[in-house]
């Protein structure tokens, strides 16, 4: 909650529009720098890590860098907000001294193929999106308008006559073939100059022809998913997936859409079926997807069918349980069963009983501890995440495993973008 209103408060300083929020928490925002500092500081950091590091682009490094620069206005003893600012800046320098080096270097050439014109002109394009006013980078794109205008039309005329060269009547993996090198020439076209009328036509075009084979497909997802042939409709998924990725993941949100569907109703059949660890899985990967309320409805009534199982027709069922967990260190699951069964517990006895158990799921937790630790500091990620996540599941407030986790979760997925 408290990131959506630091979001949100970013985009009303910024100069969106705050109506819909209402005037209170307008006036909140009028009286407390250091909470807009906050704010931006906040929305500059997602920023930086989705759209600089995991995408690299360049041509937002401007606006990310200003909602530091704004940051620091409100609070100029944010350090935070000036530790992203240099990073941000190093970025752009970096980003920027690299892509002239590069165009410099391949205009040098004195015979450059198709693709050393694309690296080129490409360079001089990143050139300028870093640093627009840049008096080199301006000379540079000025002294390259014939080589792109070229380039341009080359790539165009190549597209068009991969397009029309397919029949209306050819079969689809032909028609995805000839449609997917069609559409890489005219994103190259596009690339190099975003502006041009013919390419962005040619673009449209192309999506379309695309669209057309990507809704077939996920047609079929759906029919194969409601037929129950779930193994069948992912491999197809799988498919368009690809095909997507091969246009720049034009429709990856139609392909989420698919995706989730598909994946809660195999964790609906495997509910009805009582294969809860099945189930559970598929239900976390659509919510992977996507946060829906249905999915998260059928996370919970797995989580209840299987406490209940759990808990056994006894407690005494419900104490074997817990001491076979507690053996195997499986300690998350042992935990889970300590809370549950406590909900039933009606005497001091059986309440001792769990206290027993308590402190044996506690005196587990102390090499798992140094071990999530010891990986952490090798940059074993993976397995420190997964050491942190059995000490969070059982004491979120375990020393300091909870940074430790969030750490660990954030340098593993920068590691698997890459």
């Amino acid at each position: 909650m408290r990131r959506t209103l630091l979001a949100a408060s970013a985009a009303c300083i910024l100069g969106a529009s705050c109506a819909s929020l209402g005037d209170p928490f307008l006036v909140a925002f009028s009286v407390d720098s250091s909470y807009q500092s906050e704010a931006l500081t906040a929305s500059g950091v997602d920023e930086y890590r989705e759209r600089l590091i995991a995408q690299g682009d360049v041509a937002a490094a401007a606006s990310v860098q200003r909602l530091f620069e704004a940051a620091l206005r409100y609070d100029p003893g944010n350090a935070e907000a000036a530790r992203y600012l240099a990073l941000v800046e190093d970025f752009r320098a970096s980003r920027f001294s690299s892509s002239m080096a590069k165009a410099e270097g391949l205009l040098a050439k004195p015979k450059r193929s198709p693709d050393d014109e694309y690296a080129m002109l490409l360079a001089v394009r990143r050139a300028l999106d870093i640093y627009p006013r840049d008096d080199g980078a301006k000379k540079l794109h000025k002294s390259t308008a014939d080589a792109r205008a070229a380039f341009v039309a080359a790539r165009l005329t190549e597209a068009e006559a991969v397009r029309v060269g397919v029949p209306a009547d050819a079969p689809d993996a032909k028609k995805e073939k000839a449609y997917i090198q069609a559409f890489n020439l005219v994103a190259r076209a596009t690339d190099v100059e975003p502006r041009d009328v013919e390419g962005t036509r040619a673009y449209r075009q192309l999506r379309s022809d695309i669209a057309r084979i990507v809704e077939k497909r996920l047609g079929g997802v759906e029919e194969l998913s409601a037929e129950g042939r779930f193994d069948e409709a992912e491999s197809v998924l799988a498919v368009v997936k690809e095909l997507d990725s091969k246009i720049g993941r034009t429709f990856s949100s139609d392909i989420g859409k698919a995706e989730y569907s598909l994946n809660l109703a195999w964790a609906r059949y495997h509910e009805s079926r009582k294969e809860w660890s099945k189930a559970e899985a598929r239900v976390r990967k659509a919510l992977a997807v996507q946060k829906g309320a249905d999915a998260a409805a059928l996370q919970k009534r797995i989580k209840d069918a299987v406490e209940a199982e759990e808990r056994g027709a006894s407690f005494e069922a419900g104490l074997k349980n817990l001491d076979a967990y507690i053996a195997k260190g499986d300690l998350a699951r042992a935990q889970r069963l300590v809370a549950s069964l406590s909900r039933t517990a009606a005497t001091s006895s059986q309440r001792g009983s769990l206290d027993q158990r308590r402190k044996k799921i506690r005196a587990a937790l102390p090499p798992i501890y140094e071990s999530g630790v010891k990986a952490y500091r090798e940059e074993r990620f993976k397995d420190a995440v997964a050491a942190f996540e059995v000490i969070v599941a059982v004491d979120p407030a375990y020393e300091d495993a909870s940074g430790y986790l969030e750490k660990a979760r954030d340098k593993q997925k920068l590691l698997d973008q890459y």
